[in-house]
């Protein structure tokens, strides 16, 4: 298991958080019981051994039920007859049927893998999920980590409960031995003390335990092999709740997150106290299995007020505190219900469940937490990959911000009036020549004599809102923090992504020496035929002086007058060929400036796209991934719906 590997093995576990220790003010509270509010003293127990017949001639008699009420907090008064509480019943039906139900088997091996899916959680948010819930997620997996790592054939039950419940005594009647000091004086226990049926493999759980070892007791004599059916039980005695002092409590608070069965022993009087049922029932809703409430005391009780007492106790347990478990009764100086506790802890040890499915429901609890940064499971799943049509959108947003259109304009332009430079008659090309080369705006002489383009900032706010659009239409209906997440991933690359994208147009416009080979030809041509257009003027003029000047130079070339048409045929007909033939070239270069403009802004869009890619899409999809990562890693943690 890769994420509980990691656990400190010698790091103590931190207890289950339970509220503000509750500050008690020692100097109102009478010595042998609870501010205002505590049971009569508890009786001394009697050696375990003793029977419920022996009990009157070998003990004290048990204490009659106090006359006046005492109150329990939160939950009006309370005492050893029918609690006020009980005028409720005519609104309160008990739940019929099975009250309590087992928790479904879970495997060492399944239960490994929730765990791992959890830890997979708490890296997929560790910076955006609440900070409480990652906290408690991670000493979830410490804390399961290092108690899988320990002795798997011990189950550690503890007694959990307030001061006079009479745990204590309880916990000496289960060992058979005085091992834990009960009396009047508050609190009694102060350190937990433990006793263990079947040393090997137990001093590793008990120092994780943080039990000293001067409390610990072990039953794994010659004399004790009657109790072999609690083989593997390590049974603690926790201090009280309630204590008024607070390093008890909180001692409390550390081993009830720790141990795998709580026992929680509650007596006649204080069985409604708030303490209980808010501060740890209440939080501990899904811990029925693992949970186990035990009236005790009940000697106190007359009989027939115990049903209308256990009626009360567990319409508390399953209104106010949510919890079904598991409800017993017991007495210490009759000896009521402690073989049916001691079967049920045999049981428990037996089955060796409790572990698990203390981890099992401690994962559950936490687990929840993370429900809400997911969808619901019943809605329509999130594509990984983004549709065609969001990608086409975004690679024409950035192709739109980068001016592409208006450089593939200019460079159309740019290139009819090169060709019509080359190609074009002298004169007009003169004329055309004195122009001002417009794309000389948006690029270093790009269009001059082997210039090449410059880098054009694109409109970084068109960059912007392109990236959001797209992070808005993935992850529009995911729940928070995903559609942050979403967008900081679209805009990550947008500090480079400009000076990428203005490089990458740039570098579709072709260099201004770029051109086709027939140009030259056709410049030449047209010069040529200038030339041979000045030779036939100079021929006719020559030949008008000389004829007119009666033949001065002899030859028939120059002074015969028949010669003056295709003088001046020659003159007239190469200026209308050399036009002529730069008008067709020019038609010839306008398509191909349009051929040109054509293939700039499909590379632009090409070179727009493959950066879209890298720098908007990709960290967008990886994202959703990890959501979808996330969602599966949250059913894989909850386990089989139950």
């Amino acid at each position: 298991m890769g994420s509980l590997a990691e656990v400190d093995e010698a790091g103590m576990i931190a207890g289950r958080r339970t509220g503000p220790i509750p500050v008690v003010a020692a100097a109102d509270t009478p010595r042998g019981g609870e501010s205002g509010t505590g049971p009569a003293p508890e009786d001394p127990a009697d050696p375990p051994a003793r029977t419920a017949a022996a009990a009157p001639e070998a003990g004290p008699e048990p204490a009659a039920p106090p006359s006046g009420p005492a109150e329990s907090a939160g939950h009006g008064p309370s005492t050893g007859t029918a609690p006020d509480t009980v005028a409720d019943d005519d609104e309160y039906e008990p739940t019929t049927g099975e009250w309590w139900q087992p928790m479904p088997a879970t495997t060492r091996e399944e239960l490994i893998t929730r765990l791992d899916a959890l830890s997979a959680l708490v890296g997929i948010g560790h910076d955006d999920f609440d900070r409480e819930l990652i906290e408690d997620a991670h000493h979830l997996l410490n804390h399961a980590g290092a108690r899988l790592r320990l002795s798997a054939d011990h189950t550690v039950v503890a007694l959990a409960g307030g001061t006079g419940s009479g745990k204590s005594s309880l916990f000496n009647a289960l060992c058979g031995l005085e091992f834990s000091r009960v009396g009047i004086t508050r609190p009694t226990t102060s350190s937990a003390h433990a006793c263990v049926w079947g040393n090997e493999g137990a001093e590793g759980l008990l120092s994780w335990l943080g039990v000293p070892r001067r409390n610990r007791h072990s039953r794994t004599s010659e004399l004790d092999r009657a109790g072999s059916e609690l083989s593997g039980l390590i049974l603690l005695d926790l201090p009280d709740h309630d204590s008024v002092r607070a390093m008890h409590t909180a001692e409390a608070d550390r081993l009830i997150g720790a141990c795998d069965l709580i026992v929680w022993v509650l007596d006649p009087q204080k069985y409604a106290d708030a303490a209980v049922h808010h501060r740890y029932l209440a939080e501990m809703s899904g811990y029925g299995a693992v949970t186990v409430a035990v009236l005790n005391q009940v000697d106190r009780v007359e009989p027939d007020e115990l049903e209308e007492l256990l009626t009360d106790l567990r319409r508390l347990l399953e209104t106010e505190s949510g919890v079904q478990t598991r409800v017993l009764t017991t007495s210490t100086v009759t000896g009521q219900g402690i073989r049916q506790l001691r079967s049920l802890l045999a049981d428990t040890v037996g089955e060796r469940r409790a572990l698990i499915d203390r981890l099992v429901a401690d994962l559950d609890r936490v687990v929840v937490g993370f429900e809400r940064y997911h969808g619901d499971p019943a809605a329509p799943g999130v594509e990984p990959v983004l549709p065609e049509r969001v990608r086409t959108r975004l690679v024409d947003d950035l192709v739109a911000a980068a001016g592409v259109s208006a450089i593939a304009d200019t460079a159309e332009s740019v290139y009819e009036q090169r060709g019509a430079k080359r190609v074009g008659w002298p004169l007009g090309r003169w004329i055309r020549g004195l122009r001002r080369d417009p794309l000389r705006a948006v690029g270093a002489d790009l269009g001059g004599e082997g210039g090449d383009p410059a880098v054009v900032e694109p409109h970084g706010a068109g960059i912007d809102k392109a990236a959001v659009a797209v992070a808005d239409h993935a992850a529009g209906s995911l729940p928070w923090p995903w559609p942050r997440r979403v967008r900081a991933a679209a805009r990550g690359g947008l500090d480079a992504l400009p000076r990428e994208l203005s490089q990458a147009v740039a570098s579709t416009v072709p260099p201004s020496g770029d051109t086709p080979a027939w140009w030259q030809v056709v410049r030449v041509l047209q010069y040529l035929l200038t030339a041979l257009s000045g030779a036939g003027l100079v021929w006719l003029v020559a030949l008008l002086v000389s004829w007119l000047g009666g033949g001065l130079t002899g030859l028939p070339v120059l002074d015969d007058p028949r010669f003056l048409g295709l003088a001046a045929a020659v003159v007239v007909a190469t200026p209308l060929v050399g036009w002529l033939i730069g008008n067709g070239c020019v038609n010839l270069v306008s398509v191909a400036a349009a051929q040109r403009r054509e293939r700039i802004e499909q590379r632009s869009a090409q070179r727009a796209r493959e950066i879209a890619e890298q720098r908007i899409l990709a960290p967008v999809e990886q994202e959703l991934a990890r959501y979808l990562e996330s969602c599966q890693a949250l059913a894989t943690a909850q386990g089989p719906r139950r």
